[in-house]
């Protein structure tokens, strides 16, 4: 990494003190940096290590001289200046080799990876940079306790201790990138952020939701922006630097590029980039798929298929393009501004497992795939009894949709739209309680519109608007507080937090006239929390213990999804209960009832207890974390079932006619339904169930030179319903 400085030179007499103030590249305050000065022979002449709020106060001497930063998993930094100087600014970047730094694992706060009682993957620039990437998600493959999924080329759903979609929390630089409409299992989302994008990506595993809310059961994934050099009050710099990337590969026949400018001058530092690339259909190995629809349906032989088809899976290119933008902007009396906006489109992507890949339809595509994702922020250091104030505004915008068609040529080509517009307003506030203690709190709202619409074209030419995924017009808004402590005894680290959150969904049936679309709302409110103690048991052992607590509210799609699934035609449970509808124990044709009603969705909740211990020794470290987590009152999709005697003529407006009950069913007395659309039993997602799932996570790392760096990283899990066991 570069490493940027930045001096604020001020004419003073040489015999006051100087105030050297470090910072990180994002301008956080780094305490504990030793601060030396060094004379013109390099010999020390004086030392000071920085308070909380990064700032040490020296004697300086006459003539030239250093100074020079060192501060745990940070690259050290020394400052040539000259006498009258009462004010130094150092802005330290992390290291690569030997240390990582993450500000995931705390909120607002700068932890060495290492350190962290949370076990965190950080995957620098320069890891990025080393090989190209077709998602963002791909950064994070083989790291411990991560596995990278891709149901289709263009998409990528990194499992966090087994958990994926709305279970893993998604941020950029700390806003929020999950919306409501984030789908369970397998999502694309992430793959909206470019990797020409992306400045670093951190991973932290394990509930998170005392630091970032609803959907961190499995962890949390914040990709880190690129940055341009930091800029300096009155220091009278300028600098204007350029690079260009190009890629490709073989077996995806890809080929891209991208381009970067960034400038800085005086106070003002900005970045623009522009990156575009093709991605070509991919060559499995040997050429051979053996979930292709001939060989699933028609016992084609693959090697038969690779003679007729040829041996790239067709349907699996796509093209990226995206532009980007960042603006830092450093203000007197210790202010920051900015703004930094992304936008991205994937074109061409399709989903191969339902075409060739496995179930034969005649169209699977996903348009349009857009992103618009912009934030503003304001900091400001010392802010009376504050060590920090953040102010932050951000607007996401995503843009999703589907074509469809099944087996068939008769059967009707359904087109999907959604776009969410997330609006988001957050205020964090940093004050350190003497030397040993910190405590960051603050509040966030995240206010969503939902646009939708649904249309179904047939055969013969005509096109008529059907009821959408989401009722068009929703709204979703999430609100939160909360308060994160660390308290250091000397070889002691205690952290704790909690966060009070609240969701309000609505939907409204002037907005779908004629679409079965009912006026509803609902409200639902989660306490969490955090803990963690880190102990320094001795030189070369640290010992962690955690437990915390996650949950995951009722999103839209849990809410308000409505339409046909791999599973068969799905409803809101909201929309069963009044109809009398009982909860089932499996999403088969066959279920049987559990002998509890159907009832509305409430938060899904985990518990989590995990132990760990980080050894370090000569250039060589080792991490080993064991974990223990019980998900309650999962939301998943089940069958519904209605009593044989008084089955419903409708759900969700549309017709419904009762299927042939199975023996079991008969003997029950219930009985499952379905729609003119599917002749699979009507579903919907309800709260069922136990799980409890457990498992060890390890890295080995290895620095046998300064260039040289080896790691190795092994991980078990293991999962069992407990209702039942």
């Amino acid at each position: 990494m570069r490493l940027i400085l930045s001096l604020l030179l001020i004419h003073a007499a040489a015999s006051a003190a100087t105030r050297v103030t470090v910072t990180d590249a994002s301008g956080l305050p780094v305490p504990n940096a030793a601060v030396t000065v060094l004379n013109a022979q390099h010999s020390r002449v004086s030392e000071a290590a920085t308070d909380e709020t990064g700032q040490a106060s020296l004697d300086l001497p006459t003539g030239s001289y250093a100074i020079e930063v060192r501060a745990a998993g940070f690259d050290p930094a020394e400052v040539r200046a000259g006498p009258g100087q009462r004010t130094i600014a150092v802005v330290l970047i992390p290291g690569q080799l030997r240390s990582q730094v993450t500000i995931t694992a705390s909120r607002g706060a700068v932890e060495d990876v290492r350190d962290s009682a949370r076990l965190a993957a950080v995957v620098p620039s320069a890891a990025l940079d080393a090989r190209p990437l077709p998602t963002a998600g791909a950064a994070l493959e083989d790291t411990p306790g991560i596995l990278v999924q891709q149901t289709t080329s263009g998409q990528v759903s990194p499992f966090l201790r087994g958990l994926t979609g709305y279970h893993v929390v998604n941020l950029v630089d700390g806003v929020r990138f999950n919306n409501s409409t984030f789908r369970s299992g397998p999502n694309q989302y992430l793959a909206f952020l470019d990797p020409a994008q992306i400045g670093r990506v951190e991973a932290i595993l394990g509930p998170a939701g005392a630091l970032y809310g609803s959907d961190s059961l499995g962890g949390a994934i914040q990709v880190l922006s690129a940055s341009p050099p930091a800029a300096a009050e009155g220091a009278g710099l300028r600098a204007l630097h350029g690079d260009a990337t190009l890629s490709g590969g073989t077996a995806d026949l890809s080929a891209g590029g991208a381009a970067r400018l960034s400038g800085l001058h005086r106070a003002l530092s900005w970045l623009a980039g522009i990156s575009a690339r093709r991605h070509g259909d991919l060559r499995a190995g040997g050429g051979l798929d053996s979930h292709h629809v001939l060989h699933r349906l028609f016992g084609l032989d693959p090697a038969r298929i690779r003679e007729i088809e040829g041996s790239r899976l067709r349907g699996t290119g796509f093209r990226q393009s995206g532009a980007h933008a960042k603006l830092l902007l450093r203000l007197p009396r210790a202010q920051h501004l900015t703004a930094w906006y992304q936008g991205s489109r994937l074109d061409g992507v399709q989903g191969y497992k339902d075409l060739h890949g496995g179930l034969g339809r005649l169209q699977s595509a996903f348009d349009p795939q857009r992103l618009h994702f912009f934030y503003g922020r304001y900091e400001k250091l010392r802010a009376g009894p504050l060590d920090s104030l953040t102010a932050t505004f951000s607007v996401n915008a995503q843009r999703d949709g589907t074509v469809r068609q099944g087996l068939r040529f008769s059967d009707p080509v359904i087109r999907d739209l959604t776009a969410v517009d997330a609006y988001g307003y957050a205020l964090q506030a940093a004050r350190s309680i003497g030397a040993r203690q910190a405590v960051v709190f603050g509040g966030e709202i995240y206010d969503e519109t939902i646009g939708a619409e649904r249309t179904s074209r047939l055969l013969a030419g005509e096109t008529r608007r059907e009821r959408a995924l989401y009722p068009d017009g929703s709204r979703y808004t999430t609100w939160a507080l909360y308060a994160h402590d660390t308290l250091e005894l000397g070889r002691l680290r205690l952290t704790g937090g909690g966060r009070l959150t609240g969701i309000a969904s609505r939907t409204y049936a002037g907005r779908n006239p004629g679409l079965g679309v009912s006026e509803s709302s609902q409200r639902v409110r989660d306490l969490t929390f955090d803990s963690s103690v880190a102990w320094q048991a001795a030189e070369t052992v640290r010992l962690f213990a955690n437990l915390s607590r996650g949950f995951r509210a009722p999103n839209l799609n849990d809410l308000g999804a409505l339409g046909l699934n791999d599973l068969g035609y799905e409803i809101p449970v909201s929309e069963a209960v009044p109809a009398g509808a009982l909860l089932a124990n499996s999403a088969s044709e066959s279920a049987l009832p559990t002998g509890r009603p159907a009832a509305n969705l409430a938060p899904e909740r985990l518990y989590n207890y995990e132990t760990g211990v980080m050894l370090r020794g000569r250039g060589a470290s080792l991490r080993l974390q064991a974990f223990d987590a019980e998900l309650l009152s999962p939301i998943v999709r089940r069958t519904l079932l209605f009593p044989a005697a008084a089955p419903p003529a409708a759900l969700a407006g549309l017709p419904v006619t009762p299927l042939e009950p199975t023996p079991e069913q008969r003997a029950r007395g219930v009985v499952a339904v379905a729609t003119a659309l599917d002749p699979r039993a009507v579903k919907a997602f309800v709260n069922d169930g136990r799980a409890r799932y457990y498992g060890l996570e390890s890295l080995a790392e290895w620095e046998l030179s300064p260039r040289w760096h080896v790691a190795a990283n092994y991980a078990f899990l293991a999962g069992r319903e407990l209702n039942p066991n």
